[in-house]
């Protein structure tokens, strides 16, 4: 009995006991599954799990030949996970001499409460060799889609570039940015206590749109190469060219020039990234004389050979003298044009008044964006007619107090060029989406002038690159042109400065039936500064290789291209060869395929055989063909640029069999055929 109530005793207490304990689990179990319940999942989240964001595969962007201009490619991009990074300091130490990001920068961003954290994206090569035989604990990669830009600075203005965060930054990578880009991915890593993945789910990335351009590699090529050399030889601090089809207003080339490489775009001032041919305004010159002169004719107010009394080349308009550059006497419309007078072309500009003068402004294309899909276009100046002074007009007349850019001018030459259509400019032909399909740009224009007003123009400026016009020095050998010259002095601190000037020329070619319109424009060239002297030889150069590349028919025949070999085995008299070509200049669709055996082929071996022991003569030619044999296209293309002659390619690859063969010389101009091969 006596131990009854102290074996009770202990019950209870064993039961008070177990009361508590259980208590203490509740409460416990309380805050984990409730109060703390939303924390610790996040954690164990954390723990198990890693989610990383895919970037998408941008689109390809293609040259109108298919030829890639913008790509992308896989690089590593490393990752940390803090919570495995046993030793952050020692970590931070080695990452910062492997990739250059300070040891304070990096100790910070493994102090976080996050899963997972970039320590660089994107790197190369070698920093990513570096970081994995470093063997850090806590330090991953993953593969990322990079912008590249095989070409480098070809058509870097056009292009743009493309940021770290897979964003356009300018130009086409700007502007279609939302098609280009496409859907980024998702990647989640499951985890166990031991940090071993055992599991991956993966959402892929969607792939962006391609885009087709309607530039042309060869001529933009052949435009930033004399780019480049005119702002060497000016010493000018910025030149921009366009190169359209004024048929249509697609947009074969484009550069500005200070240039940038979009694969390196940070290492650049911004000041380079610009496209000055759409996002500078400049008072146009001269070049605006042909609004005006078009306009007159368009009223019926004047004819080309009507006599303008140039006053010896002043006159006084609202208090003010205005001087020509040169003093003239009486001269017709034609040579007002064809010398630029500015005192004829305040004249035609008085006659037509205020308000037709304006009209023609806008119907032209002024003071407004020419709609080109390229990011940043600037619209001009141009003030309404309430607000212009007593010499407002007599200025615009001449090609002052306007503001215009490069594209706008040119598409006003474009309209002459085409029968006086004005169309819209644009630079994609076409975008390939994989979801919306297929969206073509269909060409936009509207008539402004009439034929017979452009009809009257074109012989007006043909004389402009005449022995006596201002541009003599832009006249192309074996092809009429037509086009205006451009000086301009340039707005210094509020006035008209006397040592800074826009030069600049517009025109198109051949003037018969243009194929190409074309504009340069020079800032600020030390020493020869005059449209004539710095611009106009650029629209030469540009222009005939560009006629010769596209094998546009001569419409002057100045000679016809003939060649020889010499046969070194054999001492006897030349014996000239003349052999015509196995294609026919510009029917491209003749064309065979680029396989062994092919029939056009023969013709060409055995065109070989006939012109074998032949030899040189200056009478046929003076440019030496090279061998071409092994040398890519884009090699060959460039010696035959360099060279003066016409490239006729078939296929791609590596070359293997030309035409002329190696020794022979031809005539500037003159045809080389070349076939290309990937099987050697």
């Amino acid at each position: 009995m006596k131990r009854g109530p102290q074996a009770l005793r202990r019950v209870y207490v064993l039961i008070a006991i177990m009361a508590v304990w259980g208590a203490i689990i509740g409460i416990r179990l309380y805050f984990l599954h409730v109060v703390q319940s939303a924390e610790l999942r996040d954690r164990a989240n954390r723990q198990q799990q890693r989610t990383l964001e895919v970037s998408p595969r941008r689109g390809v962007i293609y040259d109108r030949n298919n030829n890639e201009l913008a790509i992308s490619i896989k690089v590593d991009s490393v990752f940390a996970v803090p919570d495995e990074i046993k030793d952050p300091v020692r970590t931070a130490k080695i990452l910062s001499e492997l990739t250059g990001i300070p040891k304070a920068e990096l100790i910070q961003r493994f102090d976080t409460d996050k899963s997972f954290t970039w320590i660089k994206r994107k790197i190369n090569a070698a920093e990513a060799n570096a970081i994995q035989r470093a063997r850090l604990n806590g330090i991953y990669f993953q593969k990322e889609d990079q912008r590249f830009y095989p070409n480098r600075e070809l058509a870097a203005h056009v292009l743009g570039y493309v940021n770290m965060d897979d964003e356009g930054g300018s130009g086409l990578e700007y502007k279609y940015n939302d098609s280009v880009r496409g859907e980024p991915g998702r990647v989640v890593v499951m985890t166990d206590a031991r940090r071993r993945s055992y599991s991956r789910i993966e959402q892929p990335p969607t792939a962006g749109a391609n885009i087709v351009t309607t530039i042309d590699e060869r001529i933009q090529f052949i435009v930033e190469k004399e780019v480049r050399e005119a702002f060497a030889r000016t010493r000018a601090i910025g030149i921009s060219a366009i190169v359209m089809n004024p048929h249509n207003g697609e947009i074969l080339a484009m550069t500005s020039y200070p240039n940038f490489n979009p694969n390196e775009y940070s290492k650049v001032d911004t000041s380079a990234r610009i496209n000055r041919a759409v996002n500078q305004v400049y008072e146009p010159g001269s070049t605006f004389k042909v609004l005006t002169v078009a306009a007159a004719l368009e009223e019926r107010l004047t004819w080309p050979d009507e006599l303008i009394d140039c006053q010896n080349g002043w006159i006084l308009i609202a208090g003010h003298r205005i001087h020509d550059s040169t003093p003239h006497g009486v001269m017709t419309v034609s040579e007002v044009i064809q010398k630029s007078s500015d005192v004829g072309a305040i004249k035609l500009g008085m006659r037509l008044g205020e308000d037709r003068f304006y009209s023609y402004v806008q119907r032209l294309g002024f003071g407004r964006a020419t709609g080109v899909d390229l990011p940043g276009e600037e619209r001009g100046l141009s003030k309404s007619t309430d607000r212009w002074s007593g010499l407002t007009l007599a200025s615009m007349s001449m090609g002052h107090e306007i503001g215009v850019t490069p594209l706008q001018i040119l598409s006003m030459m474009s309209a002459v060029a085409n029968g006086g259509i004005l169309y819209r400019p644009f630079v994609v032909k076409r975008i390939e989406d994989p979801e919306k399909g297929i969206q073509e740009t269909d060409p936009h224009g509207e008539r402004v002038l009439t034929a017979e007003t452009t009809v009257k123009l074109r012989p007006m400026l043909e004389d402009v690159l005449s022995d006596h016009g201002t541009a003599s020095r832009g006249r192309l050998e074996g092809y009429t042109a037509a086009g205006k010259t451009g000086t301009a002095q340039k707005i210094d601190n509020g006035r008209y400065s006397h040592t800074k000037y826009w030069a600049s020329f517009a025109g198109f070619t051949p003037s018969t039936n243009p194929s190409l319109a074309i504009i340069v424009v020079v800032d600020e060239a030390i020493g020869l500064h005059q449209g004539g002297q710095v611009a106009a030889p650029v629209f030469k150069r540009i222009a005939e290789q560009s006629l010769h590349y596209m094998s546009v028919p001569s419409d002057i025949p100045l000679y016809s291209p003939q060649y020889t070999v010499k046969d070194e085995k054999k001492n006897r008299e030349p014996e000239r060869q003349p052999v015509a070509p196995f294609i026919v200049p510009g029917d491209e669709e003749a064309l065979p395929a680029p396989t062994a055996g092919h029939p056009q082929w023969r013709v060409l071996d055995a065109a070989y055989a006939r012109t074998a022991t032949s030899t040189p003569d200056d009478e046929f030619g003076s440019i030496a063909i090279p061998d071409f044999y092994g040398k890519s296209l884009r090699q060959v293309t460039e010696q035959c640029l360099k060279l003066g002659l016409r490239l006729r390619s078939v296929g791609s690859g590596a070359a293997v069999q030309q035409f002329p063969a190696p020794g022979a010389t031809l005539r500037a101009g003159g045809y080389v055929q070349v076939r290309f091969t990937t099987q050697r």
